[in-house]
């Protein structure tokens, strides 16, 4: 009798014991995974770059944002064909963990269609979001949801978002593409039957459950606790440059829209995941205008700071460049404590404080044959070219939060990619 009792005794322990090692192999594994995992995407994220911004936002002492990421990694960013990136090729590599053609969109070299990180998102039950400076059919946002051989085909893009399976936020520029879709164009003469029935309109996926928006106060009006789809065209192309709106402008910044985007998605008991763009870094660089190259990146900067700031510390947050145009480089031994305009036109040695690899220079003069400049201020192209060329250099990626440790040393746009699956 009281070997039975011991037994059962025995038993009962085991079980316990069991039971406790799975629970807490279960609490282990879920607290590996972030509640958020954020993804910004920006150019010029090289050494060089940031240095410079640094020193024209407040001279050598001060910091970025940014910097206060503990993790960082130095990485590589070449493509299936080619050594140096396009825009196109860059992304899909975040946004699939392969390595494609130039002009490719999730589409492998063999034209098999890869499944991307939102797609992958979606099927674990997160929230997902898009937000963008640039048009929703940029080569950057539509790596994440088109399958593409043509990046630069806007109105294919534009096709595929509006058919994809829902996103539940959607934020940028482009409206023009989604106006040239038929139905869409409320000018045109078409039933409201045919319209409706249309995919590509925007009363189609209006009446399938989605909401769309065209300007940041239709979406203030929304309750951040709306689980319905939002798409929200808020220009008719990329935005504009934040020193270069009107007082009447109602664009907002890239960082209100992380603000909005993170606020509507951690409603989402099984988290979310978020991919922010800065297409406007690439074309300051690709116009080869200094001054706003280094004002786009400090808006980066900002947009990073609020996630840290809303997101929380259960929260992955991810950044890194793609590609890096046009070869700026600030020249010269300018002071500790020089910031702003002291750091533009000539240095103390006479030679342009900033100076560019390829593109078409800044401030040339009106005679388009002529090298010769109008102002001091001039920050003069190696090789004239209408629009800057990419450049063979590393890009830095960065990290912080639940698995940011994992971003070290030398790695690839890939192994972006095969972590933030791992943390999905």
């Amino acid at each position: 009798m009281i070997t039975k009792f011991r037994n059962r005794l025995l038993a009962l322990c085991c079980l316990l014991l069991f039971i406790a090692i799975g629970t807490a192999l279960l609490l282990n594994n879920s607290a590996k995974k972030p509640f958020a995992i954020i993804l910004f995407i920006g150019d010029g994220m090289s050494p060089s770059l940031l240095t410079a911004t640094r020193l024209y936002q407040g001279g050598a002492d001060h910091r970025l944002n940014l910097e206060e990421f503990p993790n960082v990694a130095l990485t590589r960013t070449y493509g299936n064909d080619f050594a140096v990136p396009d825009a196109a090729s860059a992304a899909t590599a975040i946004a699939t963990g392969e390595r494609v053609n130039h002009q490719s969109l999730g589409i492998n070299p063999s034209g098999k269609p890869l499944v991307t990180l939102l797609e992958e998102a979606i099927s674990k039950n997160r929230a997902v979001g898009l937000v963008s400076n640039g048009c929703l059919t940029g080569e950057t946002p539509a790596a994440f949801y088109a399958k593409s051989l043509n990046a630069q085909d806007h109105i294919e893009n534009a096709k595929q978002l509006l058919t994809h399976s829902p996103i539940d936020l959607v934020l940028g520029g482009g409206r023009r593409y989604f106006s040239h879709l038929v139905g869409m164009n409320l000018d045109q003469q078409e039933s409201q039957e045919n319209i409706l029935a249309n995919p590509y309109s925007l009363s189609h996926i209006g009446a399938h459950g989605r909401i769309v928006v065209h300007s940041i106060e239709e979406l203030n009006s929304i309750p951040s606790w709306n689980s319905s789809p939002i798409l929200g065209l808020l220009a008719d192309d990329e935005f504009e440059f934040k020193n270069e709106t009107t007082p009447n402008d109602t664009l907002p910044s890239l960082a209100k829209l992380v603000e909005q985007a993170i606020q509507r998605l951690q409603h989402c008991r099984h988290g979310y995941f978020l991919i922010i763009d800065d297409a406007l870094i690439a074309q300051a660089a690709s116009l080869n205008n200094g001054e706003q190259l280094f004002r786009e990146l400090l808006e980066f900067d900002q947009a990073i700071a609020i996630a840290k700031q809303y997101a929380g510390p259960n929260a992955l947050i991810i950044l890194t460049g793609k590609q890096i145009l046009g070869g700026l480089r600030m020249n010269g031994y300018p002071f500790r404590h020089d910031k702003g305009i002291a750091l533009l036109g000539l240095n103390q040695a006479g030679a342009p404080s900033l100076t560019w690899s390829t593109g078409p220079g800044h401030n040339l003069s009106a005679n388009s044959n002529s090298t010769e400049t109008t102002s001091i201020f001039t920050e003069p192209s190696s090789f004239l070219k209408p629009t800057a060329l990419g450049i063979a250099e590393d890009t830095i990626s960065m990290a912080m939060g639940p698995g940011a440790e994992n971003v070290h040393g030398v790695i690839d746009l890939t192994t972006l990619h095969d972590l933030m699956k791992k943390f999905l």
